[in-house]
């Protein structure tokens, strides 16, 4: 192995104890072949068995809580009981290659008002529609945000019924959360709407309900984790600033990790000016080793992860690198230069060509 890259295959502890063997994850991907009922399926299984083995972690979803929650063909759910079964399989699987499973739990709010075609069937914080014409969801009363903390909560203990070593919150990628988190989609007079901390009080909510299933539900380490998009695009989009008031909090929270979802690590903050601070180095800065932070983003060579570890960051997604190379980890261990170019054989891949989940449109790009 070249000496260079000794950072990424040190071990990383976790404040509660979980010990990961390097500091490789493969993060969330939308495949988008799962059945249609939400299954994981044995296609899902071949992709991940051939790409996870030499990582220490795999995150895997977003998986859907509910069906008004749902934002794709293809896409995991947890909605039901019965998908635990198959997702045991999986969770088996990665023990044997002693890899950690995270699985990544989520409603797309107006997201899936737009997937759904029929906005009266998907809530969201308000009735703002995704794109400028398109459809708009019903604004979540407080019945139906009692309902939806209950699901996050049925989803978690699914997912400890299937052997995962832990859930991830989707805060980010225009989903729910992040709905009730922007200003833009939200619109709410109540506790939930105004200022950056009303905003994130569902959210918070949100990570209260999945502590206390953890908590009451396995004394098996169980790691919660938090996934936000740092910037939106637009005028009047949540920034760095914003960001960093929720990382506080959820700090106070006890969250195990933050995982900041960007399309690329090295992105600059908005509006692009010269000398503005790329948004994820400046955000691990300003929380200085607070909590573990989790990122990637367009890394696709060992030097370029080696020097974001360099740069205070705890583990690095790294399933771009994947989907190209199912050995890229192998072979940076052997000093080998992985596959960065298209990917070979189209036909057998086809269908993982899919959008990485940090690809999703952001919520109120033409709004």
């Amino acid at each position: 192995m070249n000496a260079s890259y000794e950072k990424l295959f040190k071990h990383f502890k976790f404040v509660h104890g979980m010990e990961m063997k390097n500091r490789l994850v493969m993060g969330p991907l939308f495949t988008q072949s799962s059945h249609e009922n939400g299954e994981l399926s044995d296609k899902d299984m071949a992709f991940y068995r051939e790409r996870i083995k030499d990582v220490s972690m795999v995150i895997v979803g977003p998986a859907y809580i509910e069906e008004g929650g749902k934002t794709m063909d293809g896409q995991l759910g947890i909605h039901r009981d019965y998908v635990a079964r198959k997702l045991h399989e999986f969770t088996a699987m990665a023990k044997r290659m002693k890899v950690k499973t995270i699985l990544r739990i989520s409603h797309g709010g107006a997201l899936s008002a737009e997937y759904l075609k029929v906005g009266d069937k998907a809530v969201a914080p308000s009735r703002v529609a995704v794109r400028r014409k398109g459809k708009k969801p019903k604004e979540l009363n407080e019945p139906q945000i009692d309902h939806t903390l209950h699901a996050f909560a049925r989803a978690t203990e699914r997912a400890i019924q299937a052997g995962f070593d832990g859930v991830e919150i989707e805060g980010g990628s225009g989903h729910l959360l992040q709905q009730f988190t922007s200003k833009q989609a939200n619109h709410r007079k109540d506790t939930f709407g105004g200022t950056a901390e009303n905003r994130l009080s569902f959210s918070i909510q949100v990570i209260r309900t999945v502590s206390k299933v953890i908590k009451n539900t396995t004394n098996r380490p169980f790691l919660l984790g938090y996934a936000m998009t740092p910037e939106e695009k637009g005028y009047g989009g949540n920034k760095v600033d914003d960001t960093m008031v929720w990382i506080d909090q959820l700090i106070e929270e006890k969250v195990d990790y933050v995982h900041l979802e960007v399309k690329s690590f090295h992105a600059k903050t908005t509006p692009h000016k010269e000398g503005e601070a790329e948004v994820v180095p400046a955000i691990i800065k300003r929380v200085n080793q607070r909590i573990p932070i989790i990122s990637g983003g367009n890394l696709f060579t060992p030097l370029q992860v080696e020097e974001a570890i360099r740069g205070k960051l705890s583990m690095v997604t790294i399933q771009q690198a994947l989907n190209l190379d199912p050995y890229w980890v192998e072979k940076v261990r052997r000093s080998e230069e992985p596959f960065y170019g298209k990917i070979p054989e189209l036909e057998e891949v086809e269908a993982y060509q899919k959008l990485d989940s940090n690809e999703v449109e952001d919520l109120l790009e033409e709004l």
